[in-house]
């Protein structure tokens, strides 16, 4: 039987119940702040402790992993258990054991540099945001000359690979696996005030996915019924007819987009480029806005200013929206409720198309919901469409998410 050898950690009978089974494969779907981190890193430190060998943590980016490392450092020091270790190198990421048992802290977004072999523990930290083939190619190999055990930890996103291998571990004809599914209401920590105001004022989906830890058949990402609401075509300005612009600006390697809506919420031009001097960008903007008479909404903030002042002297009708931590998130929303209800229509753009369908959320420590595409990737042209839907209902309040 595994016992837990945190020193300090009092795990309680949900968290034991996983520590302790004898599943090679566990699968543990949970709210956040249900105490994942602390039963995996538990999980980890007893097989180095007892088992020895090479133990891994995985997360999805380098820094979460850099950051488990550190307050697992941290609190060794401070609890005591600091005296189990014989080595620690803060540049590998690797603590080594007295008894010959290291643990390293890796991150899955460069799947190439992550061979091993002879592995006894590893710890996928939120794995619905991970690659499968992490585990196919990489992990599951790696563990099977040593009969190596897994835990797969994560809150859920939609019914990915993660939820197949949730769903093996309900079958009790596979005994290698075993699957859990806890809520954060589970961690008698967590108010339960909290968890109310949090369903209170999220997205009902990102609720049910984040706190209940539901599989949803769409992700709880930010954008639904893309698909569905892929359903416009280029046209031409039409006299008369009323048209609304956003405008994002490049910084450094983002694009310059330009998105243009019709009074019926129809997208009827997009333009993205860049590496392109900033006069040159400015008279595009201007014939393309001019051409469709368009009223035109563009991120003011940082260099949009002199672009602003360039594109109003220049007659168009222009405002400016200055992003903050405040002011992004009723722009995204407005827009996610435009997806939800299908009153949005756009073109058939595979690199929009893309940026809608991987935009995301991430919830704060203060509950403070904010949305971002993920490390490495563009948001350009779902700001331009953003702006864009927003100024088309720009007499209308930012509408607030609401059970």
């Amino acid at each position: 039987m595994e016992t837990a050898r945190i020193k300090g950690f009092r795990p309680r009978a949900s968290q034991l119940e996983v520590l302790n089974h004898p599943a090679r494969f566990k699968i543990l779907d949970c709210g956040r702040r249900w105490g994942k981190t602390i039963t995996a890193t538990n999980w980890l430190d007893e097989g180095a402790i007892n088992e020895g060998g090479e133990n891994w943590w995985i997360a999805p980016i380098f820094a979460q992993s850099k950051a488990v490392f550190r307050k697992k450092i941290a609190a060794a020091k401070k609890g005591g258990a600091a005296i189990a270790f014989k080595d620690v190198s803060q540049s590998e990421l690797r603590i080594e054991y007295r008894n010959g048992g290291v643990q390293f802290f890796k991150s899955a977004d460069n799947p190439d540099n992550m061979r091993g072999e002879g592995l006894k523990r590893v710890v996928m930290d939120e794995a619905a945001r991970q690659k499968r083939e992490v585990f196919e190619e990489v992990i599951r190999p790696a563990v099977s000359d040593t009969q190596g055990k897994v835990l797969f930890a994560s809150t859920p996103k939609g019914k990915n690979w993660f939820y197949k291998m949730y769903t093996r571990g309900q079958d009790e004809t596979q005994s290698v696996y075993k699957s859990w599914d806890f809520p954060t209401s589970d961690n008698p920590k967590v108010p339960a005030e909290d968890i109310e105001q949090a369903r209170q004022s999220l997205p009902v989906d990102v609720f049910n996915q984040e706190y209940l830890a539901a599989f949803l058949d769409n992700s709880a990402g930010v954008f639904r019924n893309i698909d569905a609401c892929t359903t416009s075509s280029l046209a031409a300005p039409i006299s008369g007819k009323s048209y609304y612009g956003g405008l994002d600006l490049a910084r450094l390697t983002d694009f310059t987009v330009l998105t243009i809506l019709d009074a019926q919420g129809r997208q009827v031009f997009i333009d993205r480029y860049n590496l392109l001097d900033w006069a040159v960008q400015k008279q595009r903007i201007i014939h393309d806005v001019k051409r469709y008479n368009a009223a035109l909404l563009l991120d003011s903030t940082g260099i949009g200013d002199p672009i602003y002042d360039d594109l109003r002297r220049a007659g168009l009708n222009v405002d400016g929206y200055k992003f903050t931590a405040q002011s992004k998130g009723p722009l995204i929303e407005f827009l996610m409720m435009a997806f939800d209800q299908k009153r949005i229509s756009i073109l058939n753009e595979q690199v929009q198309i893309n940026e809608l369908d991987i935009y995301e959320y991430i919830i704060g420590r203060s509950g403070h919901v904010s949305y971002n595409a993920p490390d490495g990737y563009h948001d350009d042209c779902v700001i331009a469409l953003a702006l864009a839907w927003w100024k088309m209902g720009h007499n209308t309040e930012p509408m607030v998410w609401r059970t």
